[in-house]
């Protein structure tokens, strides 16, 4: 080895004073226009699907670019009662209310926010539990809930999730994970100071070189890639500990 809806004025109303012409007296049924996932015509953009009942995705980024997948009901997912392709829901659910704020949204060709949402998601109880029996009386143990866009000290946009051991007095040692927005298939694990790990997960990997696998393979490397993460990251906390202890003595 990241509506308000304004009410429509109503052309129609009846006025209440003067004489209203005949035309008044009758209001001209309007058909509500057809649901989105409903058009007929539109091809889903999902490989193998003949779904003809697709929709664009709502995602649009900071730039005010939109993605051009078009889904059907079967591959989009909603999110507050807005349409987005598989992709771009895990990036807004990555983000957590940062997606309120377009300003604040990835560009539209950005997986680093959630990959780095997904991973951390994954690690996240292994790793709270691993900081827990490393606290000492009067630490406790508090992460993110979502993807941080963050810069680096050279001011190269990042996206990150961290865990941290905390103290009154503030905070003893950082656990974070994190991935460029200029290289959005390499993770990076960082304990401290001390950048531990880096690597492509298997999974982004295998898309690159256009690999299919049967899914307990996909599983079990998984499986492999998050062990290889929770022991090197428990090592380096073991190590930061010991040196922590060798100081106090």
């Amino acid at each position: 080895m990241l509506t308000v809806e304004t009410p429509r004025k109503d052309s129609g109303a009846l006025r209440r004073l003067g004489a209203l012409p005949a035309t008044a007296l009758f209001r001209r049924r309007e058909h509500p226009a057809p649901p989105p996932n409903a058009v007929a015509g539109v091809a889903c953009t999902m490989r193998g699907c003949t779904n003809q009942t697709a929709q664009l995705c709502a995602y649009c980024d900071r730039r005010e670019r939109s993605c051009s997948a078009t889904i059907c009901p079967a591959h989009s997912i909603s999110l507050g009662g807005v349409i987005y392709c598989r992709r771009h829901a895990g990036t807004v659910q990555a983000i957590g209310e940062l997606a309120h704020d377009q300003s604040g949204r990835p560009d539209v060709d950005d997986r680093a926010p959630s990959l780095v949402d997904w991973i951390g998601r994954d690690i996240d109880r292994d790793i709270r539990t691993l900081l827990a029996r490393a606290a000492r009386p009067g630490e406790s143990v508090i992460a993110d809930e979502a993807a941080r866009r963050t810069r680096d000290f050279q001011r190269n946009t990042r996206w990150e999730r961290s865990w941290r051991l905390v103290e009154h007095t503030g905070p003893i040692l950082n656990v974070t994970l994190h991935v460029a927005e200029d290289n959005d298939s390499l993770v990076h694990v960082r304990v401290g100071t001390e950048t531990v790990a880096d690597g492509v997960p298997p999974w982004i990997a295998r898309r690159r070189e256009g690999q299919d696998v049967e899914a307990a393979i996909d599983i079990s490397q998984r499986r492999l890639f998050y062990r290889y993460l929770e022991e090197t990251i428990s090592d380096a906390v073991a190590r930061f500990r010991d040196r922590s202890d060798r100081i106090e003595q």
